[in-house]
């Protein structure tokens, strides 16, 4: 009875909407993380360095931080569905484009369109699934809408290394963004009878002090600057530090995000179940650990568990933190919130890659990498002392 009861609460969440998030999820992060598991073939053909590369992510970057918040006001004011579904068209055409490059300095102009595009989720899409969400469950169905995003975060690697090794990465580029076009039909056809804008509904108060408030958000900001490290410079860190195959890189960076994609549904419940901030605490205190192991790993089988591992742990926090943002929200400004704090978080990944990309000029990306590693402990620290303040 109670799987029952369970299975008819999913049904009630995938009836109301949450598909056509979570795949708009996917499709936005299909899309932005298209060109970085081809970074070590680009920086062949263009003859660049580390420090070019780091230019290009940051410029993605860059732009969803200047976009993110306005777009996230525009969809507390006009609605939503409108303004996501012309930024995945923006984002699919900025991707195909991308692939037709001849410069480093076209790559470059593309990829910035791409950030635009790519902005609008975080803000119009994340507050579009939290008006479906009932208080209750709102874990549930963030974690529902999350499990998108991850896959999308997790097949990017694995789809375009092996278009790319087969294809060229142009070819492979071309391809994503062809496959955007489609996806965006898709959530079209599931979108077009949903409610455009938010319901005006009070959400329930919940008491947060402000320094609590800052520490959550600051935790948030740093395990960001390391995910976009990791997602910018990780299959380049596997090829030239531990000699792996572009393909082999591709596949490890999948699992890295893959495997958060099914702890999402986990963190989900477990979310709803208990005090968030208990579930972001685990999960970024056994990221410290296994990070430090990746980075020290030679053997290729542990690699695959440590990842496995890694990545689990990171979508577990997610529901948690996502759900966390909305309880610190005013009502009536879920999609101004969303934007502003993932803004925040944006503004920190712009200086990841260029601080990785120049130390690894520097010192190697053995010695850049270490710097996530002290980015992910003060980031722990910080949620540990927000549960401490929390409940003191």
């Amino acid at each position: 009875m109670e799987k029952l009861h369970a299975y008819n609460l999913y049904k009630e969440v995938l009836s109301r909407g949450i598909v056509a998030v979570g795949l708009a999820h996917f499709t936005t992060h299909l899309l932005e993380f298209a060109l970085p598991p081809l970074y070590p073939v680009v920086i062949e053909e263009f003859s660049l360095s580390y420090s070019d590369v780091g230019v290009i992510s940051s410029a993605v970057v860059i732009s969803m931080f200047l976009v993110q918040t306005p777009a996230g006001h525009l969809s507390d004011r006009k609605g939503r569905k409108p303004l996501l579904l012309s930024f995945l068209v923006l984002l699919a055409g900025s991707t195909f484009l991308t692939g037709l490059s001849q410069s480093f300095v076209q790559i470059l102009i593309f990829q910035i369109f791409v950030g635009v595009g790519a902005s609008a989720y975080h803000s119009v899409g994340m507050a579009l699934a939290s008006d479906i969400a009932p208080r209750t469950r709102i874990g549930r169905f963030m974690a529902v809408q999350g499990v998108g995003g991850s896959l999308g975060v997790g097949a990017a690697p694995f789809i375009v290394s092996i278009l790319g090794a087969f294809l060229g990465w142009r070819k492979a580029v071309n391809g994503i963004g062809i496959a955007g076009f489609l996806l965006f039909m898709c959530i079209w056809w599931l979108l077009k009878d949903t409610g455009g804008k938010p319901e005006p509904t009070e959400k329930d108060t919940v008491v947060i002090s402000r320094k609590v408030i800052f520490l959550i958000l600051m935790g948030f900001i740093l395990q960001g600057f390391v995910f976009r490290g990791l997602i910018s410079f990780f299959p380049t860190y596997l090829v030239d530090v531990h000699g792996s195959s572009l393909k082999l890189a591709g596949g490890l960076t999948s699992l890295l995000f893959l495997s958060g994609a099914l702890a999402e549904l986990a963190g989900g419940e477990w979310a709803d179940r208990t005090e968030k901030l208990n579930v972001v605490v685990v999960s970024y205190g056994g990221r410290c650990l296994l990070f430090n192991l990746i980075l020290t790993c030679y053997s290729e089988s542990v690699m695959i568990l440590l990842v496995l591992g890694f990545g689990f742990l990171q979508g577990l926090s997610i529901p948690a933190m996502v759900s966390l943002m909305r309880d610190m929200s005013p009502p009536g400004s879920t999609g101004t919130s969303y934007g502003a704090i993932f803004s925040i978080s944006t503004l920190t990944g712009f200086f990841s890659p260029l601080l990785v990309g120049y130390a690894a000029d520097l010192y190697g990306l053995r010695f850049s990498f270490s710097t996530l590693t002290i980015a992910l402990v003060c980031a722990f620290v910080c949620i540990v002392l927000a549960r401490y303040f929390r409940f003191r």
